[in-house]
């Protein structure tokens, strides 16, 4: 009998103790900030990695999805916004893929864009249907973003002091240079950017030999596809001749063949390109590059985060694989080096990412390493949204 007098008062004590920390947890996660924070986080992690359980949407409402169109420069833009429809303002973030052949109806945008949602941002999708498309690199994005950021920061179910903007590889790069557009700079709370490149030109020379450059050390470079048609489509845009291009479109763009007199009797500028798209040394492509028209450099540097990084005044959050194959992970580490004096930034390098795509080809251990980098980057992301 004093066994079980004893072992009841242990329960019934042990029980209190147990409500009593989930009591205090729920406090901790409902009323303090961090909390919050911290719930939510753990909440998108698994939403957006390869786990089977996924818990976001037990504990949130369902997001709405919607097509909406806002004046540019010239014409008129298209976004899908995604935000849970209960006439709360809220932060909000601008989300460009830039080149990435993920469409508007891809599983994993869809998936990203209701994950943020339910995190408590009002998401918004630019694309473009230049770069998205026809997989190239159209200058004219940078400013059709800075109209973008605008008509999202003025939309009444938004807080307009709390509005961000992120990017993947190229799309990444061009949020950068638009953050520091003097229009919307002072407006930009916070840019993530997941595989950017630094310096487009520096990008073009590392492609064209097939070799990573960093601190002055070089190693092959298997390069994705994707890359190399974006760039190989830009540089085919350098020659003057319609039938060159054409010729050069077959081989480099569709994988078709040019007969050999097509091929041998190109011009010393497209044999130049050739060499270009063919693999050379990073000797020869500098030598090349130098010799390619003025506009198109002039666009590269243009479309370069290290022509405007002092003008960035943005708290930066910088993620990148280490093993990606669309754009090496030095160039986030010369982005991060540049950053150094102005501090307000974080780098968090990960593996087993294919860009959009989180992927657990290296097992649970593997997974939940690299979930909980991904877990600590973006806590400072979702602080923003709730």
């Amino acid at each position: 009998m004093v066994t079980i007098r004893f072992v009841g008062r242990w329960t019934r004590h042990s029980l209190v103790v147990l409500v009593g920390i989930g009591a205090a947890l729920a406090i901790f996660v409902s009323f303090v900030p961090q909390g919050r924070a911290g719930f939510h986080t753990a909440l998108f992690v698994t939403q957006v990695l390869e786990v089977g359980v996924k818990p976001q949407s037990w504990f949130t409402q369902e997001p709405q999805r919607r097509e909406v169109s806002y004046p540019q420069a010239t014409g008129t833009g298209l976004a899908d916004i995604y935000r849970i429809p209960d006439g709360q303002q809220r932060a909000a973030v601008l989300i460009f893929l830039g080149a990435n052949a993920a469409g508007r109806d891809d599983r994993d945008v869809v998936n990203l864009g209701n994950a943020l949602s339910r995190a408590g941002f009002v998401t918004m999708f630019h694309w473009s249907p230049t770069m998205a498309l026809q997989q190239n690199i159209d200058p004219g994005e940078i400013d059709n973003l800075v109209w973008a950021f605008q008509y999202l920061k003025s939309q009444d179910y938004v807080e307009g002091d709390r509005v961000g903007m992120a990017g993947f590889c190229v799309g990444a790069s061009f949020a950068l240079v638009a953050s520091a557009d003097p229009r919307i700079r002072d407006d930009v709370v916070f840019l993530n950017a997941f595989g950017p490149y630094f310096d487009a030109r520096d990008l073009l020379l590392q492609v064209s030999s097939r070799t990573r450059q960093y601190h002055g050390q070089s190693t092959p470079w298997d390069v994705d596809q994707l890359t190399l048609r974006v760039f190989a489509n830009e540089l085919i845009e350098t020659i003057q001749d319609p039938r060159e291009q054409k010729v050069l479109r077959t081989v480099y763009m569709e994988g078709g063949r040019s007969t050999q007199a097509d091929l041998e009797g190109l011009s010393p500028e497209s044999q130049r390109v050739r060499q270009l798209l063919d693999g050379t040394t990073f000797q020869n492509a500098e030598e090349i590059y130098e010799s390619l028209p003025e506009d198109f450099r002039a666009n590269m540097t243009r479309i370069s985060p290290s022509a405007y990084v002092g003008d960035i005044k943005a708290r930066l959050m910088i993620m990148h694989d280490r093993n990606d194959r669309l754009v090496p992970a030095a160039e986030s580490r010369r982005l991060v080096e540049a950053l150094e004096q102005r501090g307000n930034y974080r780098y968090t390098e990960v593996l087993g990412f294919e860009h959009v795509r989180p992927v657990s080809e290296g097992g649970f251990w593997e997974l939940a390493k690299e979930g909980a980098k991904l877990y600590r980057h973006m806590y400072g992301i979702i602080r923003e949204g709730v």
